[in-house]
């Protein structure tokens, strides 16, 4: 099976009905009926699966892969764009907090994180296709301008995931930051910002320049298309770096 027909198995299999859109399949482009009850995580066939959160340095170790395949491990970009640090090996994740999907390879994330070459360049983006999305996208990129991502993402990808609140509206957000010790002020000014809503436009720039069509995805270098929600999807990512460095 090639890499876009497991994306898309990723993508479109399962959905909560707590996305803020309350009707879209699965982190993918495309209407669907709205679920009666959310699910947590999901595998390829849309059945409950427990998230591993038991992932060590060795689960993303490029040694583990002897040789990347291509159209199966990963696709090659159609538009390669450049890198934010020239020289600098670089790992754009494109996500959206009502994607459980997304949700699901949060703890991959984290772990690994510390594996990553050290002069690597991480960066989250949230993505959109929706007009309805653009107030989860600035959410995190206000997260990120407060530098309270860390503290606060886990929160609400719990708070849509888990406890069926969308967070689908300013007030809805506004009020949940304050519950979680973010001043009010503070976040209204930031949210509402000329700067955030740049950045809003730069996400959505990139994200039609790499010709995506949904999440989770790992843009590495500005040239490959990593998909899936496994420790391996990062091992792969890792891979491609090493591999990437080499050719220099």
């Amino acid at each position: 099976m090639s890499s876009s027909s497991r994306f898309k198995k990723i993508c479109i299999s399962s959905l909560t009905s707590v996305m803020l859109l309350g009707a879209l399949t699965a982190c993918a482009e495309k209407p669907a009926p709205a679920k009666a009850a959310p699910i947590k995580t999901a595998d390829n066939h849309g059945e409950a699966e427990p998230v591993n959160t038991n992932l060590t340095a060795k689960d993303f170790d490029p040694a583990g892969i002897a040789t990347l395949v291509e159209g199966k491990d990963y696709t090659k970009v159609a538009a390669p764009q450049p890198v934010q640090i020239a020289g600098k090996p670089e790992v754009i994740e494109f996500f959206w907090y009502g994607c459980p999907h997304c949700y699901k390879v949060e703890p991959a994330v984290k772990a690994w994180l510390p594996t990553k070459a050290k002069d690597a360049n991480f960066i989250r983006l949230p993505a959109q296709w929706a007009p309805a999305m653009v107030q989860h996208q600035k959410m995190a990129l206000s997260l990120q301008a407060l530098k309270k991502s860390d503290a606060i993402e886990p929160k609400v990808f719990q708070a849509i995931q888990e406890q069926g609140r969308g967070l689908d509206s300013a007030d809805k957000i506004t009020a949940f930051m304050v519950e979680n010790g973010i001043d009010e002020s503070t976040w209204e000014q930031t949210f509402n910002s000329f700067n955030i809503n740049t950045e809003v436009a730069k996400a959505d720039a990139l994200f039609k320049a790499y010709g995506l069509q949904g999440v989770p995805a790992f843009i590495v270098n500005g040239k490959y298309l990593v998909q899936g929600t496994s420790a391996r999807s990062l091992q792969v990512v890792n891979k491609l770096i090493e591999q990437d460095k080499g050719k220099k």
